[in-house]
C-alpha cells in the first residue's frame, strides 16, 4: 500500500509530483521488479558503500526517498489526493525507477541474504512523478542522475567540517586565513588544519591528499573508508578530541607540535586507538613525551626522506601507541623509526 501525503505541479515537465510513503515490503516484492524498464537505466553495482548500506538496512536505518515515474495523458486537470491514491496503487507496476535503482538492488539483495533479519514493516519514502511524455521523463532523470557533477565525499566532509567548527562545543579557538590576516588571535588554530585533521580521523587515511592518485578514485576511497569505521556510542566525536587539544594547548611546546599540520593529522588518526589515554594524560607528561618525539625526529636525515608524509606516519605511530610510547627514550623512538622509514 502506497500512502500519498501532497500532489505539487511540475511546471517544466508538466506533470504532477506526490510525496507518498510505503514499506520494505513493497520495495523488495513490487519494486524490485521495475528495475531496468528503461534502457538508459544505469547497470547495478555491488561496491562496498551498498554492502555497508545492507547491513544498516537490517539494523534499522531509514533509505533515502526513491523516485518513480507514470507516464499518463489524463493527470493535469485533476487535483483529488484520493484520485491519486487509487492510481498509483493500482498502477503501481507500470511505473519506472528514476532515481533509487541501486538502493532498491541493496534492498533487494539484503532480504534474500538475511530474511528474517530485515524488517519489512520499516517505512519507505518514495516520489512519485506522472507526466505525459516520455521526453520530459527523459529530462528529470538526466537532472536527476546525470545532471551536475556529484559533490565528492571530500567536499562533503569539508562542508559538514565547516559548520560545526563555529558551533559553541568547539574548544578550541579556530580562525580562518582570513580572520588570522586581520587579527591573529593567540594559539589559534587554522581551520584549514583542523578540516584536515578531521577527514583523517574519520577516514583513518594519513595522505587523502596524495596529488599521485585521481582525485576521483581518492574520493571513492574516503567514502569506503568512511563507511568501515564503526560508529557506536563508545566513538568519540571529533569536538571531544579537540577539548583533548585544548587541554595540551596550554603548553607552547605541545601547542607548536599541532600547529605543524602534519603533526596534527598524525594525531587525528593515531587518537582513533588511544583517546583513552590521552585523555587522561597530563600536560607536563605529554609534554615531556612530545620533547622525546621532536629530539628522536630532529636525527632524521631531510634530504633522505619526505620529511611531511614520514612525520605523518611517525606522529600516528606515535600516538597510537601512546600507552607505550609515552614512556620512551630518544633511543626507543629511533628503533621504531628504522623500522617505519
Amino acid at each position: 500500500m502506497i500512502e500519498v501525503y501532497s500532489m505539487h505541479d511540475d511546471d517544466v515537465i508538466k506533470g504532477k509530483y506526490l510525496v507518498c510513503k510505503s514499506d520494505y515490503d513493497l520495495g523488495v516484492n513490487v519494486l524490485f521488479t521495475l528495475i531496468n524498464k528503461l534502457d538508459l537505466q544505469r547497470s547495478l553495482q555491488k561496491s562496498k558503500l551498498y554492502e555497508r548500506l545492507g547491513r544498516d538496512l537490517v539494523k534499522g536505518c531509514i533509505m533515502p526517498p526513491l523516485t518513480l515515474a507514470f507516464l499518463a495523458s489524463d493527470n493535469h486537470a485533476n487535483n483529488d489526493l484520493q484520485f491519486y491514491q487509487t492510481f498509483v496503487n493500482e498502477k503501481i507496476r507500470s511505473a519506472f525507477v528514476l532515481d533509487g535503482i541501486q538502493r532498491l538492488n541493496t534492498l533487494h539483495r539484503t532480504y534474500q541474504q538475511k530474511p528474517n533479519e530485515l524488517d519489512l514493516t520499516k517505512s519507505l519514502f518514495i516520489n512519485i512523478i506522472i507526466c505525459d511524455s516520455k521526453d520530459n521523463l527523459l529530462y528529470r532523470m538526466i537532472t536527476l542522475n546525470n545532471g551536475q557533477k556529484p559533490m565528492s565525499a571530500r567536499h562533503q566532509i569539508e562542508m559538514l567540517a565547516d559548520s560545526f567548527l563555529g558551533g559553541n562545543d568547539v574548544p578550541i579557538v579556530i580562525q580562518s586565513e582570513k580572520e588570522s590576516a586581520i587579527n591573529r588571535i593567540p594559539k589559534a588554530y587554522k581551520k584549514a588544519d583542523i578540516v584536515k585533521g578531521y577527514i583523517a580521523y574519520i577516514t583513518g587515511l594519513l595522505n587523502y591528499d596524495n596529488q599521485k592518485i585521481i582525485e576521483e578514485k581518492m574520493d571513492e576511497l574516503i567514502a569506503e573508508k568512511i563507511l568501515e569505521y564503526n560508529i557506536s556510542a563508545k566513538s568519540p566525536e571529533f569536538v571531544e578530541v579537540l577539548g583533548i587539544v585544548k587541554k595540551f594547548t596550554d603548553s607552547e611546546v605541545i601547542y607548536k607540535w599541532f600547529e605543524n599540520n602534519n603533526n596534527f593529522i598524525g594525531f587525528s588518526v593515531g587518537i582513533r586507538k588511544s583517546f583513552i589515554f590521552l585523555d587522561e594524560t597530563t600536560v607536563e607528561e605529554f609534554e615531556e613525551a612530545v620533547k622525546t618525539f621532536n629530539r628522536a625526529f630532529n636525527g632524521i636525515d631531510p634530504s633522505k626522506v619526505k620529511l611531511g608524509k614520514e612525520r605523518r606516519k611517525l606522529a600516528q605511530h606515535f600516538i597510537e601507541n601512546y600507552s607505550k610510547t609515552k614512556d620512551y627514550t630518544d633511543t626507543d623512538f629511533f628503533n621504531d623509526f628504522m623500522n617505519l622509514l
